[in-house]
């Protein structure tokens, strides 16, 4: 069995990965649909963003802001709003390689 790996997010330390995916999750459910998030939650989904395998595209020519809207089977998930009015959403669980 494995070592658990510790990361850190936005200057937070997490002692495994499954500590930063509940972390999000909470975060993600603490938000109604359509609600905009805060800003320093927005912060951290900034900094997590960066290790999704697809930030780039995510990310397009920059984030104006992050909120919360309906997924597949009737899940939520976070959205970007890029800055052009774009709008993307990713899944929390890719931003934790």
């Amino acid at each position: 069995m494995g070592r658990a790996k510790s990361m850190e997010i936005s200057g937070i330390r997490f002692k495994k990965k499954g500590d930063v995916l509940l972390y999000l999750k909470e975060m993600l459910n603490k938000y109604r649909l359509e609600e905009q998030v805060s800003v320093d939650d927005a912060v951290f989904l900034s900094a997590a963003l960066l290790n999704h395998p697809d930030a780039k595209e995510k990310i397009g020519l920059g984030v104006s802001h992050f909120f919360v809207r309906s997924a597949d089977y009737g899940t939520k998930c976070f959205w970007i709003e890029r800055i052009d009015g774009t709008q993307e959403r990713f899944s929390y669980k890719s931003c934790v390689c």
